[in-house]
């Protein structure tokens, strides 16, 4: 059994493999479409919240970006600066970075906004996201209405790695109230010689959407919602839970 503290400094070698269903490549696309149509900035500084290993990092770099990365895991950042080495690692939480208007672009995507616990929190995030971005620029993201979460439901990934399987089981859980809901995780690596396991439950911010674009919107951004498809610019329809937030910071 493994302690939170020190989850993800274990796993920080497995990540890749554990998120190997994610399309970062598509993510990416859709956060350079959101930026080619949203952004009214001069330049190409971009800043990627909770960056884990820099799977976004490359792809924007691919793209044309200079690169910023945050992460509060020393571990993740050493892996995300293997991949880019060209790109900037901030060790951090994300309610601590100090930027004035520096980038022009910043996401944090996997739903990691979340991560910053208590709502108060969330809010210092957001408003330190604003003083970081250039008049103009854009900071994009996704989040979860916490009215719509099946607590009922874990999403279980495998895959294999040499002779090991690894197995990730994932969910949410809401009791219906209060600004809190609860990332339950539970991680084995099956070896020929046993079992090595991870279990977590990690406190997150729950809020409903409205919640969210009120905050924003108090704050000064301009902000869109879009459904959660990184194939398309779709605006929310409002019946959706899930989505992708687009917030700009006026001229």
């Amino acid at each position: 059994m493994h302690t939170p503290e020190n989850l993800y400094a274990d796993l920080a070698g497995y990540y890749d493999q554990f998120c190997h269903e994610v399309d970062y490549a598509e993510q990416c696309a859709f956060l350079k479409r959101a930026f080619d149509c949203l952004a009214l900035s001069d330049g190409r500084q971009y800043l990627d919240l909770a960056c884990g290993t820099g799977q976004h990092l490359a792809h924007m770099i691919k793209q044309g970006f200079v690169a910023t990365g945050l992460d509060n895991s020393a571990d993740m950042l050493q892996q995300a600066k293997a991949r880019c080495p060209q790109a900037d690692m901030l060790l951090c939480d994300l309610a601590e970075f100090d930027y004035h208007a520096t980038f022009d672009l910043i996401s944090c995507f996997l739903y990691s906004i979340h991560y910053s616990y208590p709502v108060s929190r969330l809010n210092e995030t957001l408003r330190r996201a604003w003083s970081a971005l250039k008049p103009g620029g854009v900071f994009v993201f996704n989040a979860v209405d916490a009215r719509g979460i099946d607590s009922n439901r874990m999403i279980t990934t495998r895959t294999q790695e040499g002779g090991n399987q690894l197995e990730f089981c994932s969910g949410w859980q809401y009791a219906g109230q209060g600004d809190a809901m609860t990332l339950q995780l539970t991680i084995c690596c099956h070896t020929p010689n046993g079992v090595q396991q991870w279990q977590d439950a990690h406190t997150m911010t729950a809020i409903s959407l409205p919640q969210l674009q009120h905050m924003l919107a108090d704050i000064g951004f301009d902000v869109l919602l879009f459904e959660h498809d990184y194939n398309a610019l779709i605006p929310w329809a409002g019946k959706s839970f899930n989505v992708i937030v687009a917030a700009r910071k006026p001229l």
